[in-house]
């Protein structure tokens, strides 16, 4: 029994985007945007973790090309992919980045555009746009906790999520729910497979290296 931990798939607006999309609301889907930052809070345990990581695109960026091959119901072409250091050295030593960005372009022809961002200040947020030929869908802004909006002498705001496990934390629940049902019945996912998976790091891997030489990459 396998399952692959893509978590945005099991949170609620996203799942609710993906089962518009299938219905055709929005047409065919030209371009998914995808914005991933996470915390300064946690940048101690993040610069830990970078030796190990695999890199910004391995370790970040791979959720939001997840989003954009399900959203377009198609494999990833072509990446190039940009990015740099504006704060980390450690970052340099690795040939990392603590900001990156990268291009898409899938079979089916739809573009996709992630950007990834080690340090927002206000806590984890993640925003996505799916434009299609008849509408667009935004999941954005997120961020905020709950409904609370506080007007002092700074001003009026929301407070966001402090990290990805209280921002995620609905859809980690149930992504184990969907695995232990599938346990109990005997079934398995059909579009959360090794494959998935596979395909994404390929892409992940492909932007890296196109970080790191400057060019546009096909996918091989």
């Amino acid at each position: 029994m396998f399952q692959l931990g893509f978590m945005r798939r099991f949170d609620p607006s996203y799942a609710e985007a993906k089962r518009r999309v299938d219905a055709g609301e929005i047409g065919k889907v030209v371009l998914v945007r995808s914005c991933t930052q996470d915390p300064r809070s946690t940048i101690e345990s993040t610069l830990k973790f970078l030796p190990h990581s695999g890199g910004q695109f391995l370790d970040m960026c791979v959720h939001d090309l997840d989003l954009i091959r399900w959203f377009t119901g198609s494999n990833i072409r072509n990446v190039w992919a940009i990015g740099g250091v504006f704060e980390f050295d450690l970052c340099r030593e690795l040939h990392d980045t603590d900001n990156a960005a990268a291009m898409v372009q899938c079979e089916n022809g739809a573009m996709g555009f992630l950007f990834a961002n080690r340090t927002h200040a206000a806590g984890c947020n993640v925003e996505t746009e799916i434009v299609g030929t008849h509408g667009t869908l935004r999941i954005a802004p997120v961020g905020a906790r709950n409904l609370l909006q506080v007007v002092d002498e700074h001003g009026a705001r929301q407070e966001y999520y402090p990290d990805f496990m209280s921002r995620w934390h609905t859809a980690f629940l149930a992504e184990m729910q969907a695995f232990t049902d599938h346990i109990r019945t005997g079934t398995h996912p059909a579009d959360l497979t090794v494959y998935d998976g596979t395909a994404v790091s390929e892409a992940a891997y492909r932007c890296k290296e196109s970080f790191e030489t400057g060019k546009m990459l096909p996918i091989r």
